[in-house]
């Protein structure tokens, strides 16, 4: 099935998956409010660890939950050359991210371009279902789009086949230099 999903629906995702939650992520930036304050702490040189931030610890926790059930969470984040301030950031945060259990990776931007990889987010979940994640151009989330691989097989598996092909390009988080 196809369906525009609301926000409150996306997080069932995660209680439904059984072996594997992945994200291709390629923004140069997002725009969540509840980030900005963080962000500009960031920017000022005295960030809060995600630990201490209210909206960021469930998230962590999610992931510390999941993997201890044997799940995997990972990602591929897709940075710019040089990173954005928002892409340092994020880097600034990958150990906490790493200790929870999720698995990230780096590409840059130009080897994502030259490998045929698309220019847009989008979550995998058990290979089944693929969640399509809608920008505007100041990086505010405008919609999801839920795609089951029983409606619409061969783009699941083209964003499967996408997914291992960034995973064979891109660097794990452990052998990245934070910028």
């Amino acid at each position: 099935m196809i369906t525009l999903m609301s926000q409150t629906d996306f997080p069932a995702l995660f209680r439904q998956f059984q072996e594997r939650a992945w994200m291709f992520e390629t923004g140069e930036h997002y725009t969540w409010a509840y980030e900005a304050e963080e962000l500009q702490r960031f920017q000022d040189g005295s960030p809060t660890p995600p630990p201490r931030v209210s909206w960021w610890q469930p998230w962590l926790n999610q992931i510390r939950e999941l993997t201890g059930q044997g799940k995997q969470i990972g990602r591929v984040r897709v940075v710019t050359e040089p990173p954005t301030v928002y892409q340092q950031w994020e880097q600034w945060a990958l150990p906490w991210h790493t200790e929870a259990g999720e698995r990230i990776a780096y590409m840059p931007r130009s080897r994502a371009t030259a490998i045929g990889l698309p220019g847009y987010d989008f979550w995998l979940f058990d290979d089944e279902k693929l969640v399509l994640l809608l920008y505007d151009a100041d990086g505010c989330q405008s919609g999801k789009i839920l795609i089951s691989r029983e409606d619409a097989p061969a783009l699941v598996a083209q964003h499967c086949a996408w997914r291992n092909l960034a995973l064979h390009h891109a660097t794990p988080a452990g052998e990245v230099v934070p910028a």
